[in-house]
């Protein structure tokens, strides 16, 4: 009988690092565990502080990984995950086993979309509020290229959807909390990102575990959507008061003054052409249309 392949999903009880972990959980060809940093987290997944190096090592050395995938983020301590965390694990992975990190768009701070794979990043603009985060990414990204050769950069623009425990991002939540209420929202009818499904990125992640491929690649639909388009195609598909979402644009000067990029959407060809995973465009959050083209 062949041997199963070991893979630690890292940050297994986040909003995506679940949708992950429930897509891996029904493959019988693998030997998952899961790691949480909360003592309130699901009670199978293995309670770990990877900027603990003693006991993160440890685990590393008792579980001996095939693929260890990435999913861990934290807007306050990214610094710390990347700085510790990632050297620990880069340090005790064999190079035969694979790691999957998951990065972000905001690693392209001038916004000049949309970015290819081998598009160079742009450290973001300190006075953005997730210039932390964004720029730790930026070395997370670095580092494994430089020793990890065995790996996969996944990056994707803002995730959201309900994932498969019943959670929805931060962001649709929100609007629905809002026009359920009856109150107007205003969105930027000029700031793209390449919006993606939980769902999608999960299957995915999926993928690639089993995959041959290494790099780096972008995950999404083809088509960008600026946070308005984005918003009023949710409100519709949610059977909500669309009406109730505004327009609003940004000035280069007040994007300029608050360091925000107004275009980090991703060129998704790539993964388009390797995966079969189809990538659905805001809006269809039932998954009935699926978007194929590039």
């Amino acid at each position: 009988m062949e041997e199963k392949r070991r893979v630690l999903l890292l940050g297994a009880s986040g909003y995506l690092g679940s949708q992950i972990y429930q897509e891996l959980l029904r493959d019988n060809t693998i030997d998952l565990i899961g790691t949480c940093f909360s003592a309130q987290a699901v009670h199978q997944l293995l309670r770990v502080d990877v900027t603990d190096t003693l006991s993160f090592s440890a685990i590393l050395h008792e579980f001996s990984p095939h693929v260890v995938i990435w999913a861990l983020m934290s807007a306050t301590d990214e610094r710390e995950l990347i700085e510790k965390g990632l050297d620990v694990l880069l340090s005790q992975l064999p190079e035969k086993s694979k790691l999957i990190f998951i990065s972000t768009d905001g690693i392209f701070g001038k916004g000049t979309g949309s970015y290819r794979e081998e598009d160079p990043p742009e450290p973001l603009d300190g006075r953005n509020l997730i210039a932390t985060y964004s720029n730790a990414k930026i070395r997370g990204e670095a580092r494994i290229r430089e020793r990890h050769p065995n790996h996969v950069i996944v990056r994707v623009g803002p995730i959201y959807g309900r994932n498969c425990v019943g959670q929805w991002d931060k962001r649709v939540a929100s609007m629905c909390a809002d026009l359920e209420a009856g109150r107007e929202i205003s969105r930027t009818g000029n700031l793209y990102k390449t919006f993606v499904h939980v769902e999608d990125v999960g299957n995915a992640i999926h993928e690639l575990l089993h995959g041959s491929y290494h790099g780096t690649l972008h995950l999404g639909p083809a088509k960008k959507e600026s946070y308005y388009s984005f918003y009023k195609k949710m409100a519709l598909a949610l059977g909500l008061n669309a009406d109730g979402v505004k327009e609003t644009l940004l000035t280069e000067a007040e994007a300029l003054e608050r360091g925000i990029p107004l275009d980090t959407s991703l060129r998704t060809k790539k993964a388009h052409e390797l995966l079969q995973t189809r990538f659905r465009q805001a809006g269809w959050e039932n998954g009935n249309e699926n978007d194929k083209g590039v």
